[in-house]
């Protein structure tokens, strides 16, 4: 078979190392061009272009997906199929329709559940136990398209985005190899999702990580690991900002304390009283500085007795 793959972030990279180690090493990894980051917006070079160049294996970085003169290429090297994840540009009928069996995608949740930028980061901050990969043919409408396999994976208890999207990573590589040996073989099926249990999942803002001590600690909780490692959940204490990174919950022995109260902080974690029990922080980060365990935080934060995070 004859491939294309569309491909941009890290994300994307485990799925490109499985192809080829799967036989189905793409004739063409097409990614975006690089592009300036950081501070100094110095340029670094993308990661897929960096995969492929490690694989050996052809890649361009076109300016405009959809130029008519970059897709009239395409359409003469006779791609049987185009995959795409984790490219990051809305894609056009043109482009779905240029290969001969269209365009599949990994999509990390079990569709129709959680169609859109974040799957993973809402999975975990709405409590889900389980999410997976869907491998669905692209369609113009957002994460629409008829899906040929599903594959699972529970959620930790203490597991946070960046964790999990590591794993989902090498999950849709998986997927991805089992969905080709399929097409190739003739024997792909593709259903159509039950649209009316469709779920969104919008991009991640920064104010989608603003912690509200009056939530449940549970809840809490489940936010901390859906904003981490990025954009992370902020509160504040005083006039200062901080990003929470690591917590738990505790029952609450006493039920007294007022939302936000730090009701004791040391070595072992800081504990704050929420809407229902207790939430020790155990990795906190100031705006603008380091990671640090919530004993160095109080060594170099002194509490007063009255301290509230807002």
């Amino acid at each position: 078979m004859k491939i294309a793959f569309f491909g941009t972030g890290d994300y994307a990279r485990p799925a490109l190392r499985a192809l080829k180690a799967g036989g189905f090493a793409p004739d063409l990894v097409i990614t975006k061009p690089d592009a300036p980051r950081g501070r100094g917006r110095k340029i670094y070079p993308q990661e897929i272009r960096l995969e492929a160049e490690e694989l050996k294996l052809p890649f361009v970085q076109p300016e405009d997906l959809h130029a008519p003169e970059f897709l009239e290429e395409l359409r003469k090297q006779k791609f049987d199929v185009g995959i795409v994840i984790n490219y990051g540009v809305i894609l056009k009928p043109e482009l779905i329709d240029l290969p001969d069996q269209g365009l599949i995608n990994a999509h990390a949740s079990l569709l129709p559940a959680y169609r859109g930028a974040a799957p993973i980061e809402h999975a975990i901050k709405n409590g889900e136990a389980k999410t997976g990969v869907s491998i669905m043919r692209i369609v113009e409408q957002l994460d629409a398209g008829d899906v040929m396999l599903k594959k699972e994976t529970k959620i930790g208890d203490t597991e946070n985005a960046g964790e999990l999207r590591d794993r989902m990573a090498e999950l849709s590589g998986e997927a991805l190899v089992e969905a080709m040996k399929l097409l190739k073989a003739g024997k792909a099926k593709f259903e159509k999702q039950d649209h009316k249990k469709a779920s969104r999942a919008p991009k991640i803002e920064k104010p989608d990580g603003v912690i509200d001590w009056k939530a449940p600690a549970i809840e809490i909780d489940r936010l901390v690991r859906a904003m981490t490692p990025k954009p992370g959940a902020q509160t504040r204490l005083g006039a200062k900002r901080f990003i929470v990174i690591q917590g738990e919950t505790e029952q609450d022995l006493y039920g007294i304390g007022i939302t936000g109260h730090i009701m004791s902080a040391g070595e072992e974690g800081i504990r704050v009283c929420t809407g229902k029990e207790l939430y020790r922080i155990i990795r906190i980060k100031p705006d603008n500085g380091r990671n640090m365990s919530a004993g160095e935080f109080v060594r170099g934060h002194p509490i007063p007795p009255d301290a509230r995070f807002t």
